[in-house]
């Protein structure tokens, strides 16, 4: 990331509130697209803070339940592979939980405000 400023986060604040005040001031298509804008600047945001993270907890999950090594998008086929399979049918709560937190962490950076309130937290 850039040393100098302003900082990317900076950059993406100030084009998200750009955007919003344009929404503000303007009504049907100009102000859907503002407003498009605005969602789209916050979910970058959000995954600038949280993707890393998020990326790093899930591939540790996957390792450990699957017992083996491999890059993220491997390990998630992986997964699925066995979840169709049949391999968590005696042991569905680990399989449900997993895809659970999964989707909370997409949501957190999608948009948190659908989450309840004890999942909003990192």
């Amino acid at each position: 990331m850039s040393q100098d400023n302003p900082g990317i986060e900076q950059i993406l604040t100030t084009v998200k509130e750009f955007a919003e005040g344009v929404a503000q001031r303007s009504i049907g298509a100009e102000r859907y697209d503002a407003l498009c804008a605005a969602f789209l600047m916050g979910v970058v945001q959000r995954e600038l803070q949280l993707g890393d993270d998020q990326n790093n907890s899930q591939l540790t999950q996957l390792q450990g339940m699957l017992g083996k090594q491999g890059d993220l998008a491997e390990l998630y086929r992986e997964f699925s592979s066995r979840v169709r399979e049949g391999q968590y049918d005696e042991d569905w709560q680990t399989a449900l939980d997993f895809a659970f937190s999964q989707v909370v962490d997409k949501v957190k950076i999608t948009n948190p405000n659908h989450l309840e309130t004890e999942h909003r937290s990192s």
